[in-house]
């Protein structure tokens, strides 16, 4: 993974972008009639396909490798989550994008972590 300054602030910003609106795509589609298993598996194939319209952008300006499996990640997680707590609970615009950002935020960080730990144990 990239240490400067600018992937590490595009990374956060692919990511934060990615999980607001794959959130905000997936609790648009799914209601509360929904079985919570469907909507999981909904929320997980709208956040897989949206991301592969949203990764052109960032791969052009921050790298290949480095945004693909956080982004792709943070789509799948989001659309599960959101899709998942829209079956359950009513959710204003507002806690829809922070959730969706700090979704993303959180998997970016774990991404970093697993990163660190897998470069750790191969030297």
């Amino acid at each position: 993974m990239e240490h400067r300054f600018y992937f590490i602030a595009g990374d956060a910003l692919s990511n934060g972008i990615t999980g607001m609106a794959i959130a905000q795509l997936t609790t648009s589609i799914v209601d509360h009639t929904w079985h919570m298993a469907t909507a999981m598996l909904t929320g997980m194939g709208v956040g897989m396909g949206f991301s592969m319209i949203l990764m052109p952008v960032f791969v052009g300006l921050f790298g290949a490798m480095e945004v693909m499996l956080p982004v792709m990640l943070t789509a799948m997680m989001a659309g599960m989550v959101f899709a998942m707590m829209d079956t359950m609970l009513e959710l204003s615009i507002f806690e829809v994008l922070l959730g969706g950002a700090l979704v993303g935020i959180l998997v970016l960080l774990l991404t970093y972590v697993a990163d660190a730990l897998l470069r750790r144990k191969s030297l």
